[in-house]
Formats: C-alpha cells, sequence, structure tokens
C-alpha cells in the first residue's frame, strides 16, 4: 500500500517539475520572440545572418565525435548554465547535488525499491535543475533591465568628447553586477584584439541576451564607419524600455489565464493525494484489482497529457 501512495506522490512532483521546465521554457521562447519582432520592426531591416552558434571552446585534442565530443559537450553546456545562474562554486554545487539525490535514492530503494528511488533521484537532480534555470532567467531579465542605463552612461560619455570603446569601458565601470559580470567577460577578448561586436556577440550567446548582439553590431558600426553613435544608442535605450514596458503588460495581462492552467493542473493532482492520504483503504482497494490499477494508469497519463495542453494553451503566441 505504502508503495502505490509513493509511486503515486513521486509521479505527482515529476509532473510538476516537467511542468515547471515547460512553462520556464516557454516564457525564455517568448522573451525570445517578442525581442525579435520589436526589433524588427524598429530597424525596418534583415537581421545579419549570423554564424551557427558554437556549443563551446573545446580543446583542440578534444574527440571530435563520439564519447568525448558529448562529453565536451556536456561539460560546456553545464559550465554556461552555471555562469548564467551565477554560481560561484560549480562544482560544490554539482557534488552537493549528486550526493543528495543519491543518498535520497538509496534510502527510498532500500524501504520501497530500486524503481522509487531512481525516481527520488531524478525528481531531486529536476528540482536542482530547475532552480538553476530560474535563476539564469531572473538574472537575464536583470541584464536586459540594467542595459538601457549602461547605454545611457555611453551617450553622455560620448558627448562630452570620449571615443566610442573610451566611452564602452568607463561607462562600463559604473556598470553594477550582473551586468557588469557579463560585460567583463568580454574585456579580456578586446584586449586581444577581438572586434567588439564578436566579444559582445560571444558573451550574449553564453548568457543568451540578443540585446547584447545589437549592441556589438552598433558599436562595432561606429568605430568602423563613424557617424552619430550617440543617437543610435539613445534610440536603442528607448526601444529597450519600450520593449520591457509591453513585455510587463504582456505579462500583467496573461497572468488570470496561466494561474488558471496552474490551478487545473495541479487541482487533480492534490485531489488525489488528499484521497490516498485521509481514504488508504479507498485507493487499497482499487490499487489491488487489475482494472484498478489499470485506471491508475490512465489516469497519470491523461493528467500529463491534460498538463501538456494547459501548457499549449497558456503559452504566449507571437
Amino acid at each position: 500500500m505504502y508503495r502505490a501512495v509513493a509511486i503515486i506522490a513521486m509521479l505527482a512532483l515529476l509532473c510538476a517539475a516537467a511542468a515547471l521546465m515547460l512553462w520556464r521554457r516557454g516564457t525564455h521562447t517568448r522573451e525570445r520572440a517578442l525581442t525579435e519582432r520589436f526589433v524588427d520592426r524598429q530597424v525596418q531591416a534583415p537581421r545579419p545572418q549570423h554564424a551557427p552558434r558554437p556549443v563551446a571552446s573545446a580543446p583542440a585534442t578534444a574527440a571530435p565525435n563520439g564519447i568525448g565530443a558529448g562529453i565536451a559537450r556536456g561539460r560546456a553546456a553545464f559550465a554556461n548554465l552555471m555562469h548564467r545562474a551565477g554560481i560561484e562554486r560549480p562544482r560544490a554545487l554539482a557534488g552537493t547535488t549528486l550526493g543528495i539525490a543519491a543518498c535520497a535514492g538509496l534510502w527510498c530503494a532500500l524501504r520501497a525499491g530500486p524503481v522509487i528511488g531512481a525516481g527520488v533521484a531524478a525528481l531531486v537532480l529536476a528540482a536542482v535543475y530547475a532552480w538553476l534555470a530560474w535563476r539564469a532567467q531572473k538574472r537575464q531579465q536583470r541584464i536586459v533591465r540594467q542595459l538601457p542605463p549602461f547605454l545611457d552612461g555611453i551617450v553622455r560619455m560620448i558627448v562630452i568628447g570620449h571615443s566610442v570603446p573610451a566611452a564602452f569601458q568607463a561607462a562600463l565601470a559604473s556598470a553594477e553586477a550582473p551586468l557588469s559580470e557579463c560585460l567583463q567577460r568580454a574585456l579580456p577578448m578586446l584586449r586581444t584584439g577581438a572586434e567588439i561586436d564578436h566579444a559582445l556577440g560571444a558573451v550574449a550567446r553564453m548568457y543568451r541576451v540578443r540585446e547584447l548582439e545589437l549592441v556589438g553590431s552598433v558599436l562595432r558600426v561606429s568605430v568602423k564607419y563613424g557617424g552619430r553613435s550617440d543617437v543610435m544608442l539613445d534610440r536603442m535605450a528607448a526601444m529597450m524600455r519600450d520593449l520591457e514596458q509591453a513585455s510587463r503588460e504582456l505579462v500583467a495581462l496573461s497572468t488570470e489565464t496561466r494561474l488558471s492552467s496552474w490551478v487545473l493542473g495541479l487541482l487533480p493532482i492534490l485531489l488525489g493525494a488528499m484521497v490516498i492520504v485521509t481514504n488508504p483503504a479507498y485507493f487499497d482497494a482499487m490499487w489491488s484489482d487489475a482494472l484498478g490499477k489499470r485506471l491508475v494508469y490512465v489516469a497519470v497519463a491523461l493528467q500529463m497529457l491534460g498538463a501538456w495542453l494547459l501548457y499549449r494553451l497558456a503559452r504566449l503566441r507571437t
């Protein structure tokens, strides 16, 4: 009986974690699509075709394919996630997470079986990943909000007579975290002779901030061809503020729909858990019957299908 309750609780928690991950991914996709559409409307010109996004800067001795390439891609993805989430000690966090997942999985496996243990270990890893994704998304939003004041600082430095690279360096000195941490990664590339658009493009791909690529392109055009870079940067800052305001209004208008989807998705899970806890004999009679066990499996499958459909309905299409 207790094993059946543990299986149902584990499936419910896994469904909730999967729904949270899908919601975070949909929010990130929506923000990227909104940014691209707004930039297209403002610039009224086709975006330049960028080179394919590099997966990682792997050493020259890495294996081109097979297990070595997969390990290198996994390490690069892990490092990028830790950078975006602002984790200063990623190895300590990874070791702690694996230790907790292993201990929890082993304890549950000894008490309820290996399937429950594997599910609990996977749930711990999914929860930590969801927390890292949420933290990375919040930092990305803060970086986007800090870009307009940073551009205003560059404009002020250009107006008083500084060159574009000098204005960029001076504005970077007064920038706040996490934008300062993000832009500090571009300084070594600039010191080695890389162009500013390439340096900011690499940082933008690492932190998934497309606005930095646009800033790098504008600064590159100003350095190479001249022109009123202060006017361009001022208009870009105004465009980013308008985009941020429109995004907040859209989130506010869609709050009721998203909250309704969460309530409808979690209500069957909470109701089933309450029935199992308050009246375990009722569920035990269903679980001991072959037809009842099939009905439980069908209910879990329908719950997962319903959560996916609610996610598709509540996702903001652009």
